[in-house]
């Protein structure tokens, strides 16, 4: 009579924005890539932390092959902006799945330099939205920024075009010409009297952030109001970087992420430029992975710990 094997320790990780899941799967010991998935997430703002860890291990467990159980969890989450509701995401799905599952979880801008390979990091994100993050020596989360767009969150997509329209705004008040953005506010908003654009925005305040890419053209084509948007922002994120590092942040390095950081090289060139102008002479990297991938090193390092 043949007896079934054993299954073999497992680790999965998740990355958990506002509209979607992304959840890692390896092996616990050889590291090998088992499994992985992006589940969309439109609810997650809307559940209770009992129905978010909930949701985390219904994922996992869709995920996670019969060859393998999860020994270990990481999971960067969305909404762990304090320590508390941190710690209260992570007792409740340490609940969820129980004693024989190892649990670690921290905001989902920290995944960044881990995912970088950095225990101890200045993560940046500069796309859909911005934020910077990182912890203190004692493990407490520090985050500048990411209040969003109508706040903050300078450095991001809607942010550089939000502050490109408002300089283009007051360089008319001053009676002076800007072709190129002209240009582009004409055919973005469909508008040929430049007093129309404020109406014009009301319809498009959630797309603002797809224009961004226009308005890098037009910084390259000359346009002093785009040019100074993407410097402007540029500089405010590594001044909350500076402010990170000024608030405690442990870190080897500054790490940056997201769709501006990533695909937009003046907007990197300039950010680098301002960290130096700010006296942060940390190494500076642009992550090439997934952030998902620092969750599962969070898993992996949760594993090693229970046999330190």
């Amino acid at each position: 009579m043949s007896v079934a094997p054993q299954p073999r320790p497992g680790v999965a990780g998740l990355d958990i924005g506002g509209s979607y899941l992304r959840v890692h799967v390896e092996d616990a010991v050889t590291g090998e890539h088992l499994a992985g998935q992006t589940l969309p997430n439109t609810d997650w703002n809307d559940l209770s932390t009992a129905g978010r860890a909930a949701l985390i291990r219904a994922a996992t467990g869709q995920v996670t092959p019969a060859s393998h159980r999860l020994a270990a969890v990481g999971v960067g989450a969305r909404g762990c902006d304090s320590e508390a509701l941190t710690r209260e995401l992570h007792a409740a799905v340490a609940a969820e799945f129980g004693p024989g599952v190892t649990v670690r979880v921290c905001n989902d801008a920290l995944l960044v330099g881990l995912a970088g390979g950095y225990d101890h990091a200045v993560s940046v994100i500069a796309g859909t939205g911005a934020v910077v993050g990182g912890r203190t020596p004692d493990g407490v989360t520090i985050l500048t920024d990411g209040w969003g767009w109508l706040l903050g969150d300078h450095g991001s997509a809607p942010r550089i075009v939000i502050d490109a329209l408002r300089l283009y705004a007051e360089s008319l008040d001053r009676g002076e010409g800007d072709r190129v953005f002209r240009t582009f506010v004409a055919g973005a908003f469909d508008v040929i009297e430049d007093r129309r654009l404020p109406g014009a925005l009301e319809g498009v305040r959630e797309e603002l952030g797809e224009l961004a890419e226009s308005v890098f053209a037009c910084a390259e084509a000359g346009s002093p109001s785009a040019r100074r948007a993407i410097v402007g922002n540029a500089q405010r994120l590594a001044g909350n970087v500076a402010a990170a590092l000024r608030l405690g942040v442990r870190a080897d390095a500054v790490v940056g992420a997201g769709a501006v950081m990533v695909k937009q090289p003046s907007f990197r060139s300039a950010f680098a430029e301002a960290l130096v102008e700010q006296g942060v002479t940390l190494p500076l990297s642009v992550l090439g992975t997934e952030p998902v991938f620092g969750a599962v090193r969070l898993a992996h390092l949760a594993y090693e710990e229970q046999f330190a």
